[in-house]
């Protein structure tokens, strides 16, 4: 399945508004608390909104299971889907709970992608996960137990989702979490400081330094009620757009401010604010993008190389790096290695793609840039999404300068945005079976 994208100012609703979904990583994270403090105090929190992406139902068919201490015999197999960051969080959780004897399946990609380092700190910790085919692959037999580990070594330079994993499930452990990274800096830092926050809200006991991490055990004690922001990831799309429609003004509904959110992935509005697109944050919790003309055309003709550090937020690199190249900004991102472990080699994906388009970037080990390289571009281009939900939506604004352009498996936005192509058509997208 494939569609073609065109836009057309006329075919926009008025005013330009859409409404994004809530932030999946902090929804998984209060399923994952809340699940813990069933466990200890047979309280949880309340949720008023949870996201409808894919990651959640997958962590929701999890937590059901878990909830109900098992099925009977033959019967305790949940499929958990394409998420990394259910899986991974959900593993110490049911590896922690004596009784608990149950398989967790997953989609193929997932699959593929990297969990030995938890196995490893999970089974020093004492825990009985079994990979039933591959060696450190799903499907897992977890045989749940009571964990009291000493200290923990872990390398966190592949997942942060890893240590949060970890974090969250501590307070079941005896003697809690003693977590050490070898001097070693962890990757996507902001997401280990979002689990310690919410944690916290939790009552958790937590110390956290770059190095090292504590928490103490059994201490829990949930909030009455947990809000679940709006998804700073999903917004850097929409930046992306304003960044192409200089001018046009795009309305956000309930956006978190930067200086307040818990998403690292905030970040965004500073980045795009410095080449031009401003954010501002109304009353009512709404907020408008846009972009001035004059200012993206000032950083573009002065042939400035824009150097962003992103190792903390991996997940704007294919918006960034698709927009900057559209707008003719010259890139360079370090601290970006990391990428080729996500749902899929994030670096080379994109780099592919935007050759399609006529962009040659260049790839090193843990860099990845753009100097105003061009090349012979596809006359009809398909973008291939790579089974990334996160290719899809980078690349569908660069329309606006492509009309026609197809992108091929639409439907991969499901994992973290189903309803994206929906708000793209109250932007002015026409979109078509290709």
């Amino acid at each position: 399945m494939a569609i073609q994208l065109h836009y057309s100012r006329d075919a926009a609703s008025a005013p330009l508004s859409v409404t994004l979904p809530l932030s999946k990583s902090i929804a998984l994270r209060v399923l994952t608390l809340n699940a813990l403090s069933r466990r200890l105090t047979g309280r949880e929190a309340a949720i008023p909104s949870l996201p409808d992406a894919g990651d959640v139902a997958g962590m929701l068919r999890a937590m059901r299971l878990y909830g109900s201490g098992g099925a009977p015999s033959g019967r305790n197999t949940v499929h958990i889907g394409e998420g990394g960051a259910p899986l991974r969080f959900f593993l110490p959780l049911a590896a922690s709970t004596p009784g608990l004897d149950m398989t967790v399946s997953a989609g193929l990609a997932l699959s593929r992608r990297p969990l030995a380092p938890l196995l490893t700190a999970l089974r020093d910790a004492g825990a009985d996960v079994r990979p039933l085919r591959r060696q450190g692959r799903p499907p897992l037999r977890i045989i749940g137990q009571s964990l009291s580990p000493g200290e923990i070594v872990m390398d966190p330079g592949v997942s942060s989702q890893f240590v949060s994993a970890l974090m969250m499930a501590s307070p079941l452990w005896g003697r809690g979490l003693s977590l050490d990274f070898g001097g070693r800096t962890p990757v996507s830092a902001p997401y280990i400081a979002m689990t310690a926050s919410l944690m916290e809200r939790y009552s958790a006991r937590i110390e956290h330094t770059g190095s090292h991490i504590c928490v103490a055990p059994r201490h829990i004690s949930p909030p009455d009620r947990m809000e679940i922001e709006t998804d700073w990831s999903a917004v850097s799309y929409f930046y992306q757009l304003a960044l192409l429609l200089p001018g046009t003004p795009i309305h956000i509904d309930r956006l978190t401010p930067p200086a307040v959110s818990l998403q690292g992935d905030a970040r965004c509005a500073g980045i795009f604010s410095s080449i031009g697109v401003a954010t501002e944050i109304h009353p009512d919790g709404n907020a408008t993008l846009l972009c001035d003309a004059a200012r993206l055309r000032r950083v573009k003709d002065s042939g400035i190389v824009l150097h962003y550090d992103m190792n903390a937020t991996p997940d704007l690199v294919p918006a960034l790096a698709v927009g900057f190249c559209l707008a003719g900004l010259k890139f360079r991102f370090t601290g970006v290695a990391h990428l080729r472990h996500k749902e899929t080699d994030r670096m080379l994906a994109p780099a592919t793609e935007l050759a399609r388009l006529g962009y040659r970037l260049r790839l090193e080990a843990d860099a990845m840039g753009w100097e105003g390289e061009k090349c012979a571009a596809e006359e009809q281009p398909m973008i291939q999404t790579w089974s990334d939900h996160r290719m899809a939506m980078a690349f569908a604004p660069s329309a606006v300068i492509y009309p026609g352009l197809r992108i091929e498996h639409p439907q991969v936005v499901g994992k973290s945005f189903p309803r994206y192509w929906e708000m793209l058509g109250r932007l002015g997208f026409i979109i078509a079976p290709a």
